[in-house]
């Protein structure tokens, strides 16, 4: 398990976004939601996990990667 446990609230933010941009949700109540996961400091944008092992720590980082590039995509196509 890495680091503590700050980022909780995010992370359930972005699967519940993910779950909402499937079943037709109203946009505007995601990107509200979306942009308060990266206020001015601290937030996903800054977040990321650290392992000496140079492989691993691609393999830790690269889901909350794609989750923060997948809601990004979708919510810059309206």
């Amino acid at each position: 398990h890495y680091g503590d446990k700050s980022n909780i609230p995010q992370i359930q933010t972005i699967k519940y976004i993910l779950n909402l941009l499937d079943s037709n949700p109203d946009m505007t109540q995601i990107k509200t939601m979306n942009e308060s996961l990266y206020p001015p400091r601290g937030g996903l944008g800054e977040f990321y996990v650290w392992d000496d092992d140079y492989d691993k720590r691609i393999d830790l980082n690269e889901p909350i990667d794609k989750a923060k590039s997948i809601t990004w995509e979708i919510l810059m196509k309206d």
